[in-house]
């Protein structure tokens, strides 16, 4: 599987990840200047995080239902 990430500012970065494999994503945005900037849980669940780029400090939440 293949996750990729684009800012409008053209910061970019893409993962591969062998299939039914792990993915530590906080380490690997943090390579290409993007960030995991912490989330929100209910009932010990993730509801929601967002990932801001370092390059021109845009974010976006991401929802998780």
């Amino acid at each position: 599987m293949t996750l990729i990430i684009k800012c409008e500012c053209g910061n970019k970065i893409t993962l591969s990840v062998p299939p039914k494999k792990y993915l530590q994503l906080r380490d690997n945005l943090e390579t290409k200047k993007f960030r995991y900037d912490g989330g929100t849980t209910k009932d010990g669940k993730v509801e929601e995080f967002r990932i801001s780029c370092d390059k021109c400090k845009n974010w976006i939440d991401i929802g998780v239902d």
